[in-house]
């Protein structure tokens, strides 16, 4: 298993760097192994990388998903995920940027309906905060586009800029974004 591990994770990287273009030789010379021993776990290049993306899609969001019941910590944790690695970040802009073809009906439509679910919780949490007064009355599906596009803007400007440079301002772009929507500013 730990052999699987590495294979994947050496894909990972590659990916991150050079989309579908990496070999199954460089992940066998990274891992320290021959190419014909990656057909022991996997029957091919596309297999180890459908379980790579698969892997990262269901950490990213199942990760998430599961341990937020706000905004603000939604917004935290989105970013701690990617702070661990900037790989991280660069194997998503790669992935939703220039997805694998042969993955579009399976992985990336699995994306979208994941992406879905997540913009429905953040709604479904605006929507909350508006029945208890703490944010403001307004469209909760204008707000929940504005919490996503901050959160992708802000990843974008991290590969963008330095990352220091923007993660020093997470709280007070935060801040600044719960005093617009919130019933007492």
């Amino acid at each position: 298993m730990e052999t699987k591990q590495k294979l994947m994770d050496s894909a990972f990287r590659l990916f991150a760097d050079k989309g579908t273009e990496f070999s199954l030789t460089e992940v066998a010379s990274e891992v320290g192994i021959q190419k014909a021993s990656i057909y022991a776990h996997f029957s091919s290049k596309e297999d180890l990388l459908y379980a790579v993306i698969n892997r990262e899609i269901n950490q990213y969001f199942l990760e998430i998903n599961e341990h937020c019941d706000d905004l603000k910590s939604m917004f935290v944790m989105i970013f701690d995920y990617y702070d661990k690695s900037l790989t991280k970040l660069y194997f998503w802009k790669r992935l939703l940027l220039f997805p694998p073809k042969a993955f579009a009906e399976t992985l990336i439509a699995k994306i979208h309906c994941l992406s879905e679910e997540r913009f429905q919780m953040v709604k479904d949490i605006i929507q909350a905060n508006m029945d208890k007064g703490i944010i403001r009355c307004q469209d909760p599906e204008s707000v929940a586009i504005s919490y996503t596009a901050m959160t992708h803007g802000l990843l974008s400007s991290i590969l963008i800029y330095q990352p220091e440079d923007v993660t020093v301002h997470f709280e007070e772009i935060w801040e600044n974004f719960w005093r617009g929507i919130c019933s007492n500013g």
